[in-house]
């Protein structure tokens, strides 16, 4: 069957040229050419960009790693538990009632307009695309590189051509142009349902470009997802704001969040965009959680932190009796875990009871 939409490359080029970008009336987010965050974030100029490349030369080089071989997944999940599959970097899949989801999808070797350049992945994905179940739908948070990915997207098409794209707004003449026939395009704190399911995009402190030219002329956000265990949250990409307090506030507490922790160094440059280990705990708590899951770490070196830098700051947390388990597990790619009645478990520890 012909594969649907416009040439990968042609959609490059006009991604380099800005060609993607919202237009619509103005809103409290969105001054008719680019939306934005309250408060703003800090500027970056030429010497911050020295000097971020400077600190970054002092960096342990990152290196391959292997990751132990993963389960295929089921083909659905029918009871009312919540099936999560941490993949690699913020791409989660997220199974329940029936319906399979994946977040950001990537699984190209490198986040970049370059296919032989840019940052490079340094360890699989936790499961080939070719052993995922049938995905009804893609949350797509902004797009960034590291989490918008024409090709994976492209590969994902082929195999449902029904797939449906949720994203932030802006993103509907990119979806069109991927050969999505199902779209939707969201405001803050507006909702789709799927399967009769509500999912809503939620604020998120952080920005969207594929250039230089066209810095924040997409929407970017986090969502909520209506599950049978509760309402589940997905930051995306989001530094640490009142953000969390506020979707507490209008949704409720959340039972699960998967919350970012790496690419964080250095504070100054990293602080309006990404969250830390400390900042993710503290959001964690202000969501009223249950239990939550990190992302965000260990895959790409978009930042200065290293290799294994946030997962050692969790890890420390955890012996120093700070958090536990429950409050931010580090999931290993590829490996499945149960979400029921309150509890983050391994599906081998929940398959035990």
């Amino acid at each position: 069957m012909a594969q649907r939409g416009r040439p990968l490359w042609t959609m490059a080029l006009k991604s380099l040229l800005g060609g993607y970008r919202y237009r619509g009336p103005r809103t409290g987010h969105f001054d008719g050419e680019r939306f934005g965050n309250q408060p703003g974030l800090r500027r970056i100029g030429f010497r911050d960009l020295w000097q971020l490349r400077r600190e970054r030369r002092h960096m342990t080089p990152w290196s391959w790693e292997e990751i132990p071989a993963a389960p295929t997944p089921v083909a659905r999940v029918e009871d009312d538990s919540v099936r999560i599959t941490f993949i690699n970097h913020a791409t989660f899949l997220i199974q329940f009632a029936g319906m399979n989801l994946l977040t950001d999808p990537v699984w190209s070797k490198r986040v970049s307009p370059l296919r032989w350049a840019g940052p490079r992945r340094f360890h699989a994905p936790g499961i080939p695309l070719d052993r995922l179940p049938l995905i009804d739908a893609v949350l797509l948070s902004h797009n960034h590189y590291d989490h918008c990915d024409f090709h994976t997207l492209r590969a994902l098409l082929r195999r449902n051509p029904r797939m449906r794209l949720i994203a932030p707004l802006g993103h509907d003449v990119m979806a069109e142009e991927l050969g999505f026939l199902r779209q939707e395009s969201l405001d803050w704190w507006s909702s789709c349902r799927l399967k009769g399911r509500a999912i809503t995009l939620v604020p998120a402190r952080h920005w969207g470009a594929r250039t230089l030219w066209d810095k924040c002329r997409t929407l970017w956000g986090g969502f909520v997802i209506e599950t049978p265990q509760g309402p589940l949250y997905f930051a995306g990409d989001t530094a640490y704001s009142d953000g969390f307090q506020r979707i507490r506030t209008r949704m409720g507490p959340m039972s699960l969040a998967l919350l970012p922790v790496g690419a964080y160094q250095p504070h100054w440059c990293m602080e309006d965009v990404h969250l830390e280990p400390h900042e993710a705990v503290r959001a964690h708590h202000e969501l009223g959680c249950q239990a939550s899951m990190a992302c965000h770490f260990g895959c790409f070196s978009l930042a200065n932190d290293g290799q294994h830098e946030p997962q050692g700051v969790v890890e420390s947390l955890r012996h120093h009796g700070h958090i536990d388990a429950q409050t931010l597990h580090l999931p290993t790619p590829g490996a499945p875990m149960i979400f029921r009645d309150g509890q983050l478990k391994p599906l081998a520890d929940a398959d035990r009871g």
